[in-house]
């Protein structure tokens, strides 16, 4: 659609950008709520599995398995894991109660993260926004998304319990003026973002309207779940399904164009890039899944598995590979996808 000031660019096409990222969110949504009331913990558990290792692992894949991809980070390639997993290692060692809520904050963090990186690449399609739009994207985000964790009923539950535990008791009546002041300031940037938006359109700048449809859904699914799940792992089935199957499906599209526009730059992704091997692509993110599930959940224990450090002790070995892997995405993605940069425009 383009009208004057609006201008529809998909990051992909019309039929998969419906499917993948304005429509998902809508459909986990659904399948959370229904898979909350009649699924035992066991299945949802295994869902958020399958769909969050290839997410995690199809990051080394891209970076690792693209020599020009390497050749550009090679310092942080190499050094990145060696020090996330040693950071990992000690802080399971002395100080476990960090390790976890460092890995809570940086993956939320790097959840809406995501989702702006979207809608940039929404507004490079389209030619959108001024050279402030993103930073004023970026703060809606921050708020946004600070606000669902403060106000939600599930949010509320757990960083109040948090700080009760860390001998900080609030009242129910300090919990109730923070909520209120967080409403404040996200209603007053939101009404500040209502203003940018219409400066550009009172410039002549244009706006992709598929970007706010998607940043919709997108905190459509966070609030709707956050307060309306009994169980985090209800809001966490809907959120690893739209975050993760959203990049997995933006990992194969981003390496097919770049397999089109530049002849490939390996034989091993120009492989997967092929159309007609989608289904070896599925393969290799379910067979990511299935090794991920021998090595963590205790299935080399009664072999006789010993790890230098770890001695026998294989819960130890386990939660530190889970966390290391995740600081390491979180790390790359922080670098890998930013898109004023012209050797990723090719695979947009």
């Amino acid at each position: 659609m383009s009208s004057g000031v609006f201008h529809s660019a998909y990051i992909v096409d019309r039929k998969h950008d419906y499917l993948w990222f304005l429509g998902l969110p809508f459909a986990a949504v659904a399948f959370a709520m229904f898979a909350q009331q009649h699924l035992p913990g066991s299945a949802l558990v295994a869902v958020i599995l399958w769909v969050t290792v290839p997410h995690f692992l199809l990051t080394g894949v891209r970076v690792y398995g693209s020599p020009i991809e390497f050749s550009r980070w090679r310092e942080r390639l190499i050094l990145g894991p060696i020090l996330l997993v040693l950071l990992a290692f000690l802080l399971l060692r002395f100080a476990p109660l960090t390790l976890a809520l460092l890995i809570t904050l940086w993956d939320h963090q790097h959840s809406f993260m995501q989702q702006h990186g979207f809608a940039r690449i929404y507004d490079f399609k389209a030619r959108a926004g001024t050279r402030s739009t993103k930073n004023f994207d970026l703060a809606l985000n921050w708020f946004l998304f600070g606000n669902m964790l403060i106000v939600s009923p599930l949010f509320t539950n757990i960083w109040v319990r948090m700080l009760h535990e860390w001998r900080l008791p609030i009242s129910a009546g300090a919990v109730q003026q923070v909520q209120q002041f967080s409403w404040i300031a996200t209603i007053l940037y939101a009404l500040i973002y209502a203003g940018h938006v219409i400066w550009c359109v009172r410039k002549g700048y244009t706006l992709n309207p598929l970007k706010y449809f998607f940043l919709f859904a997108s905190y459509f699914l966070w609030y709707y779940t956050s307060f309306n799940s009994s169980f985090l792992i209800g809001y966490a089935v809907a959120h690893r399904i739209m975050h993760d199957v959203q990049y997995i499906a933006m990992i194969y599209f981003y390496n097919r164009n770049r397999a089109e526009r530049t002849g490939g730059e390996s034989s091993f992704l120009s492989y997967l890039a092929r159309p007609g091997n989608f289904k070896i692509f599925l393969l290799v993110c379910a067979a990511s899944s299935l090794v991920w599930f021998v090595l963590t959940e205790g299935h080399l224990r009664n072999l006789g598995f010993g790890v230098i450090g770890f001695g026998v002790n294989f819960d130890l070995f386990s939660y530190s590979l889970v966390s290391s892997v995740a600081m390491l995405h979180y790390w790359y993605d922080a670098f890998i996808w930013k898109v004023r940069q012209p050797q990723i425009q090719l695979g947009l």
